[in-house]
């Protein structure tokens, strides 16, 4: 995979569940960006339960940590993607922020993790499938423009022959 610099940041309470799995389902679908995730108030290990549905999907976040969310690196980051724990009205990038307001499924049963799990699975593959199609746009758009240079350049030469 290619990364251009695009980044998103997944937020959660604890690090522990639904940003952890936003992250690897993200990073396993997208081409040409990359996830990160971070907790506001981090648990300081991944959910047990997360890492089993998740292994479920062929997906590995066992070896995840759960990390606390850095305002000092929020600018690295194109959108930031929250589960309802930030408090939008004082953060600092609420121009980027997206809310996923999804219940932390930390203190529920395997069914309520699951449920999350794919309800998280939908939503990263919406957003990975915009972005595809943003690149798409733009991939053509440059491929435009190479062809009009390419055109003006064997003009230019045409002209300069005769």
């Amino acid at each position: 995979m290619v990364n251009d610099g695009k980044k998103i940041l997944f937020v959660c309470a604890e690090n522990a569940c639904r940003s952890q799995m936003a992250e690897a389902f993200y990073n396993s679908l997208a081409r040409a960006s990359r996830a990160e995730s971070a907790g506001t108030f981090p648990s300081g290990r991944v959910n047990p339960t997360a890492v089993e549905v998740m292994r479920e999907v062929g997906l590995d976040i066992s070896g995840n940590a759960s990390k606390p969310l850095d305002l000092s690196r929020l600018d690295e980051f194109d959108r930031i993607i929250s589960f309802g724990c930030i408090v939008k009205s004082v953060f600092p990038a609420r121009d980027r922020l997206e809310e996923w307001p999804l219940p932390d499924p930390g203190k529920g049963d395997m069914e309520m993790m699951r449920s999350i799990r794919d309800e998280i699975k939908r939503l990263t593959q919406e957003r990975a499938e915009r972005l595809r199609g943003v690149e798409a746009q733009l991939e053509a758009s440059d491929l435009r423009h190479e062809q009009a240079m390419t055109e003006a350049a064997r003009k230019a030469a045409a002209e300069n022959e005769a």
